[in-house]
């Protein structure tokens, strides 16, 4: 399964493969995540999908969570939760 993470709109226009966002996980109020980007790939859109929204996929990403945006820039090593090697989708 996905994780679909909120990102600014010039985040989302500059992600590239193997680049890096920060943004808030979908569903999650409050909990933030850095986003070490895999491949982008095709997104295949979703009947849930909002048509105002878009979207981009990425695979093989890791992610490292945070509880706010502060504790997130401060993120200097890997002592909070992680995810490798997960599929992620932006959307702004």
């Amino acid at each position: 399964m996905a994780l679909r993470v909120k990102v600014e709109r010039e985040d989302f226009s500059r992600a590239i493969s193997n680049g890096w966002v920060d943004g808030l996980v979908q569903g999650r109020k409050g909990l933030w995540v850095y986003v070490e980007l895999g491949t982008e790939q095709e997104y295949i859109p979703s009947p849930n999908d909002d048509a105002r929204t878009e979207y981009r996929l990425f695979r093989g990403c890791d992610v490292f969570f945070a509880e706010s945006r502060e504790q997130l820039e401060a993120l200097t090593d890997n002592t909070n939760a992680e995810l490798v090697n997960q599929t992620v989708i932006l959307y702004c």
